[in-house]
């Protein structure tokens, strides 16, 4: 066998073992955007799959009756999410649809490493509005909105499918047109 074959083969490898020790030291990537899915439900479940992974629990009273928007807390809810401490979270399901999930933080710390967190995920800074308080990373499959209060640091982000923006959209006009032709009723009427 001549040298140079011998040099191809040895580099060829050499590709190959580093390749597959890389393979091994990469994780898998979870971040919502590219796994289409957060805490290992992905976007658009139905409720009935989400329930396969996570014990819900609608909130009473947090909508009307019809509304095609459900807010469900899960039991026993991990409260750590790597090295950010949130609390508050809340599972969104659009007519029976996992849209949205939301959770805030509880000062700039934590505010802070969701923000820098974001940005890595999505691999980009954010758009800001001028007072930079109102963030949103626009994704392929699920986007980001971040809203940060600015005197406690305090912080709310909403991780949203983009698959169902569209028909969210739609049920809050609808929602709005009903609540504005009923503001001059009594309550209940």
């Amino acid at each position: 066998m001549s040298v140079r074959r011998l040099g191809i083969r040895a580099f060829l490898f050499a590709a190959l073992a580093l390749s597959a020790a890389q393979a091994q030291d990469t994780p898998v990537d979870t971040f919502p955007d590219r796994a289409r899915a957060f805490g290992g439900v992905p976007f658009g479940a139905t409720l009935d799959e989400a329930k396969k992974s996570w014990q819900l629990e609608e909130v009473d009273g947090a909508s009307v009756p019809g509304d095609p928007v459900a807010l469900y807390l899960r039991e026993e809810e991990s409260l750590v999410l790597g090295g950010l401490v949130a609390r508050d979270v809340v599972y969104y399901f659009l007519n029976g649809k996992f849209y949205a999930v939301s959770f805030s933080t509880p000062d700039n710390r934590q505010t802070t490493i969701l923000r820098e967190a974001l940005a890595s995920g999505y691999g980009a800074p954010p758009h800001e509005d001028a007072a930079g308080k109102s963030l949103v990373w626009p994704g392929q499959a699920v986007s980001a909105h971040l809203l940060v209060n600015a005197s406690t640091g305090e912080g709310r982000v909403l991780l949203f499918s983009n698959d169902l923006q569209p028909e969210y959209e739609t049920s809050l006009r609808e929602a709005a047109a009903k609540t504005a032709s009923q503001m001059g009723t009594r309550p209940g009427a």
